[in-house]
């Protein structure tokens, strides 16, 4: 399967799998930058996890109401800042929070 990136995703360092997976769960480049601006990061198996819940949209609302949509959003990159996975999950038992 051929995946074809655009400038935006590049930029973003996205891999192949998070391109795809953005692309299947209707993730867009804009909610990939407001993951990694206002999303609660935690490090945790040798990557860090960004995540949106509703404390971040809570705290965040004046400055981007536009995370509202983003509840459950979760991006993990590895040490080095690529984007490897995007997925979503209100469950935030999952993640261990620090």
């Amino acid at each position: 399967m051929t995946i074809y990136m655009n400038p935006e995703q590049f930029f973003f360092g996205l891999s192949c799998h998070a391109v795809q997976r953005s692309s299947q769960r209707g993730m867009k480049t804009k909610h990939i930058a407001n993951l990694l601006k206002f999303g609660r990061k935690n490090y945790q198996n040798g990557a860090i996890y960004y995540s949106i819940g509703k404390k971040e949209i809570a705290k965040y609302k004046d400055i981007c109401p536009g995370l509202k949509e983003m509840n459950g959003m979760h991006l993990i990159t590895s040490l080095t800042g690529t984007v490897i996975t995007l997925f979503r999950n209100k469950d935030f038992r999952l993640i261990k929070h620090s």
